[in-house]
C-alpha cells in the first residue's frame, strides 16, 4: 500500500523537525504513539517504510494498539516494536499482543511496567496526588479503593521479595523478563535511587520454579481498576487532564 502524499508530508515534516531538534540525520525508532481515527494507519505505515528506505529513520513502532491493528500494520511494513500498557496488574497484551510480538519478532516495550508505583509500594492508600499534572490521579488501579483491594498482590511480591532479597520493582521486572525473550520495560523514574533499582532487576533470576509459583500466585489474585491496552488520538487515557476549552 501506497502511502499518500499528504500523509507521508505530514510525517516527514514532523520527522525532520524532531531530528533538527536533536541534532541527529536518522532516527532508530519513530514511534505513532496514537493512531488517528481520521487517518488512515495504514497509510502511515506505508510512509514509515518510506522513511525506512530513505534511511530516515531504522525502524519503526506502535503503540496502544490491539492485534488486529498491529497484523494489519505489519503487513504494509514490518513493525520493529510495540510500545503498550502492560504489568502484573494491566496483563490483556499476553492474549494476542505479546504472542503476535514473539512470533514475528517484534519488540515488546512495557510503559508503566510498576503501575506508576503501586507495584514498588511507593504509592499507598495514604498517597495524595496533588499537583495539577499528576497523571497518577486517573490511572484506576490508584484510586484508593482498588489499592486496597489490590493488595494481595503486593503481598505476592512481598513473599518473593524477601526470598530473593530484591525489592517489589525488582520482582516485578525480573517477572516479565523471565517470561518473554522480546520484553524491553520502560519504567518511568524522577530520581536516580528509583533508576538505579529498576536496573538492579536484571540481575534478579527467577528460576522457572520459582517462576511457576510467582504465577500461580498472580493468577489467584483478582485485579481490580483496569485502564486498557487500546486507546487512539481521540480516546486516550491523556485526554483526562486536558484543559477543557
Amino acid at each position: 500500500m501506497a502511502a499518500s502524499a499528504s500523509v507521508y508530508d505530514a510525517v516527514k515534516t514532523h520527522l525532520v523537525a524532531s531530528m533538527k531538534r536533536l541534532t541527529t540525520d536518522y532516527v532508530d525508532l519513530y514511534y505513532l504513539h496514537r493512531i488517528n481515527e481520521e487517518v488512515s494507519f495504514e497509510e502511515v505505515a506505508a510512509a514509515m517504510g518510506r522513511l525506512i528506505d530513505e534511511g530516515l529513520i531504522r525502524g519503526w513502532g506502535l503503540s496502544q494498539v490491539d492485534v488486529e491493528t498491529l497484523a494489519k500494520a505489519h503487513a504494509v511494513t514490518p513493525v520493529s516494536a510495540v510500545q503498550n500498557i502492560y504489568s502484573m496488574v494491566e496483563r490483556g497484551c499476553e492474549t494476542e499482543v505479546i504472542p503476535y510480538c514473539v512470533n514475528h519478532n517484534i519488540g515488546f516495550v512495557p510503559f508503566s511496567p510498576l503501575a506508576s508505583g503501586f507495584l514498588s509500594g511507593k504509592v499507598t492508600v495514604d498517597t495524595k496526588f496533588e499537583e495539577v499534572d499528576d497523571v497518577r490521579k486517573f490511572v484506576p488501579q490508584l484510586k484508593r479503593e482498588n489499592i486496597a483491594a489490590n493488595q494481595p498482590i503486593l503481598d505476592v511480591l512481598a513473599d518473593f521479595s524477601k526470598r530473593k532479597k530484591a525489592t517489589n520493582a525488582q520482582i516485578s521486572l525480573a517477572w516479565m523478563l523471565h517470561k518473554y525473550p522480546n520484553v524491553i520495560p520502560i519504567p518511568g523514574s524522577k530520581n536516580l535511587e528509583r533508576i538505579l533499582e529498576n536496573l538492579a532487576a536484571a540481575d534478579v533470576s527467577l528460576t522457572d520454579e520459582e517462576f511457576a509459583q510467582l504465577e500461580t500466585a498472580l493468577s489467584a489474585c483478582t485485579v481490580h481498576g483496569h485502564r486498557g491496552f487500546v486507546e487512539t488520538e481521540q480516546h486516550t487515557f491523556g485526554n483526562n487532564w486536558k484543559k477543557k476549552e
